[in-house]
């Protein structure tokens, strides 16, 4: 009679465990709930769904501001029906600066013209025989003193002799004068080519000799320079320093005040290769401000107020 009572015994404990709410079957998760549970499993696949779906709408919000910015202003009016307002500022700052640009440009073109329109009148004016495009020298001693001779003449008659208005700048030369005659020559300069034999002292020696115009056009004219002796043996260079005042009255059509200009002119007559022929150049410096007390009545033909005025430039920095 025993082995009945211990199987039922065995069957009743059996059976308890399987009605009992805590379950001993089956491995247990991180979670002490049993793999076999199916309330976990559902919950977890719901999260997981869940998660992948905020995953897709964050991807496609972001996918879609990515094709959003990177559209072109008519698409986006297509796309949200805004007008370009952003487009239509720029537009309008790029037409600015341009217009700005283009007038400076033709302001500068301007100054380099006036430039170089009077160094080519001062060639034709100073150097004797001047013809364009061709390099000027001299090759004998009176070419020489003729073409110095030549230079301050000119200076002397400006008034009379050029078609621009110039105004002659005192207390610029040597000992206050207006125009300065220098020659630069080696303190000693002996050359024997019979006896292949030379003496040179190659300190350099400066002599300077000042003129100023008459204020009397009739007046005879400062020959001083004639008496000024070169040392052709010896001689490096000489050179005829003087400056000229102008004013570009051109600017006047567009409605800009005049620029006032100092031409300080400088002709060399190179002979430092000392090869029986002296090179001659002329060169130019111009400086530029603004004149005193202009002095302007009514406007020019071409009218361009509102371009040569400044600019509402803040819209710039939108």
């Amino acid at each position: 009679m025993r082995c009945p009572l211990l199987f039922c015994f065995f069957f009743l404990s059996e059976k308890q465990r399987l009605v009992s709410s805590k379950s001993s079957y089956g491995s247990q998760d991180a979670l002490g709930r049993g793999s076999h549970h199916p309330t976990g499993l559902v919950h977890s696949e719901f999260h997981r769904q869940l998660r992948d779906k905020d995953e897709e709408e964050e991807e496609e919000a972001l996918r879609r501001k990515l094709k959003y910015f990177f559209m072109s202003p008519c698409d986006k009016y297509h796309a949200k029906g805004r007008k370009p307002f952003k487009l239509g500022l720029q537009l309008l700052k790029i037409i600015i600066v341009t217009v700005q640009l283009v007038l400076f440009g033709l302001s500068n073109q301007m100054v380099v013209t006036f430039k170089e329109e009077n160094t080519a009148a001062f060639k034709h004016l100073f150097l004797q025989g001047y013809q364009d495009n061709l390099p000027q020298a001299v090759h004998t001693q009176s070419e020489l003193n003729s073409s110095i001779g030549f230079v301050i003449e000119q200076y002397m008659a400006l008034p009379q002799k050029a078609l621009g208005r110039y105004a002659y700048v005192t207390g610029v030369g040597v000992n206050g004068s207006a125009l300065s005659l220098c020659q630069r020559y080696y303190k000693t300069g002996t050359i024997d080519p019979v006896n292949d034999t030379f003496d040179i002292d190659p300190h350099v020696v400066t002599d300077c000799m000042g003129f100023d115009p008459t204020a009397d056009s009739s007046a005879p004219r400062n020959a001083d320079y004639k008496n000024f002796t070169l040392q052709f043996y010896k001689l490096i260079n000489v050179t005829v320093d003087f400056q000229l005042k102008a004013i570009n009255i051109q600017t006047i059509i567009n409605n800009e005040i005049p620029d006032c200009y100092t031409f300080a002119i400088t002709i060399v007559f190179d002979n430092k290769a000392h090869s029986g022929k002296v090179q001659i150049f002329l060169q130019n410096q111009a400086s530029i401000k603004e004149c005193k007390d202009p002095n302007v009545s009514g406007h020019g033909e071409s009218q361009q107020d509102w371009f040569q005025t400044d600019l509402p430039l803040f819209f710039l920095f939108l």
